[in-house]
């Protein structure tokens, strides 16, 4: 939420500034920013914090009505300075943040009310639900900071109804008065600092994660999996498209039923497909969040985005990954073997998956086919043909998100 608060007090900064008359990009600095909520507790108010969040700023500063904000809260950092309430907080009962551990904000306008106020309405995801949100944002100041950056600072407030995001948890006393109020305040104290930090290596986080399993392999599953691998590339169309090819077309539902097809992107502008295996695979999941981190430099260059996974995809699931940009399910498949990335899992291998991982992908893909796809990624150019890309059937090797922005840039300079 304080992130929230945090990219629609940027955008009234930007309105109130008088700087050049162009796009320029703020980022939420963290250690010198915060979010916190109020709510009734019987007879009084009582404040919490969110520890940890993220965001961003975009537009021309001298034209608030092009600014773009957007922000991202770990739910999980609730903070009411006692552990047991927080544990509270963070079962079904509130938060549930066992299944949805962010809340988003996402602007859709700003209405300047003074030199140094703005609102900006917009629509927050919380606990799965779609609601829309207006701050009221105060710009504070800007300048060079003490590392000759520029940064500028506000503060924002908004009230929310907690129980139209299905948080209706409470108790009535005797009296008849709720232990709890309905309404919360929220209220952001934002520094934003003008730029994007440069992230680490996807490569990094995902050899990191890969050094995290620590579990010994017992002999007979090294040899079942060489022997799997070794039946895997014997299988034939498993190779991917290349660079220069006609990417073939799809329309592929998301997990409200919602179709996407890549022609309908296309028309657009430029689109990247990443194929992963699907929200049980922690690689696919810090691949797509890295790729949510670029995504308005995505924008910025033109292009959509969108993920296609052959698992069938719950809308609890999808509400929780909090990604901006779609992810579509191939149920039967169809279009990963256009593709030439799907391949069938060896018996040698779905013993190591239901009794090491214990991952039955019979039910997780929903047809009961034991079918993954070759990781890839493809730059892919609004003719359709795709102009860069990777494929690995190493799972735990992705592209990097800076080579899909350069490929991206490329293309738009020929």
């Amino acid at each position: 939420m304080r992130s929230t608060l945090q990219r629609l007090a940027g955008a009234v900064l930007v309105a109130a500034c008088a700087a050049p008359a162009a796009e320029r990009t703020f980022t939420i600095d963290p250690v010198h920013s915060g979010v916190s909520f109020r709510i009734r507790h019987l007879y009084t108010q009582f404040t919490g914090r969110l520890n940890s969040f993220s965001g961003t700023l975009q537009g021309d500063l001298d034209k608030p009505e092009t600014l773009s904000v957007s922000a991202t809260v770990d739910v999980t950092s609730i903070d009411t300075a006692n552990a047991d309430r927080d544990k509270h907080l963070r079962n079904p009962d509130f938060f549930n943040v066992a299944t949805f551990p962010t809340a988003r904000f996402t602007s859709t306008a700003t209405r300047v009310l003074g030199p140094q106020q703005a609102e900006v309405t917009g629509t927050l995801v919380l606990l799965g639900k779609e609601q829309p949100v207006t701050f009221t944002v105060d710009y504070l100041g800007s300048g060079v900071d003490h590392r000759k950056g520029f940064r500028a600072g506000f503060h924002a407030t908004t009230t929310i109804d907690r129980t139209a995001f299905g948080m209706g948890y409470n108790m009535t006393l005797p009296n008849g008065i709720t232990v709890l109020g309905n309404e919360v305040e929220l209220v952001l104290d934002i520094e934003a600092v003008e730029g994007v930090p440069e992230p680490a290596p996807l490569a990094a986080k995902l050899a990191e994660l890969k050094a995290k399993d620590t579990t010994p392999t017992p002999p007979e599953v090294t040899a079942a999996l060489a022997k799997a691998k070794a039946e895997i590339l014997d299988q034939k169309d498993i190779e991917g498209l290349k660079v220069g090819d006609v990417a073939p077309d799809f329309s592929l539902p998301d997990a409200k039923g919602r179709t996407t097809t890549l022609s309908g992107l296309l028309a657009k502008g430029p689109v990247v497909v990443v194929f992963y295996r699907g929200q049980w695979c922690p690689f696919c999941n810090l691949q797509l969040r890295a790729l949510e981190d670029v995504l308005p430099q995505l924008k910025d260059l033109g292009a959509s985005l969108v993920g296609v996974t052959p698992q069938k995809l719950d809308p609890a699931d999808a509400d929780a990954a909090a990604l901006s940009f779609p992810l579509v399910c191939d149920l039967a498949g169809d279009t990963l073997r256009a593709y030439k990335l799907l391949y069938h899992l060896p018996e040698d291998l779905k013993k190591v998956f239901l009794e090491r991982y214990h991952i039955d992908l019979a039910k997780v893909n929903g047809e009961g086919r034991w079918d993954l796809p070759v990781t890839a990624t493809y730059i892919i150019d609004s003719k359709g043909v795709i102009q860069a890309g990777m494929v690995d059937l190493d799972y735990t090797k992705r592209m990097e998100p800076t080579a899909i922005i350069n490929a991206l840039k490329a293309m738009r300079g020929k």
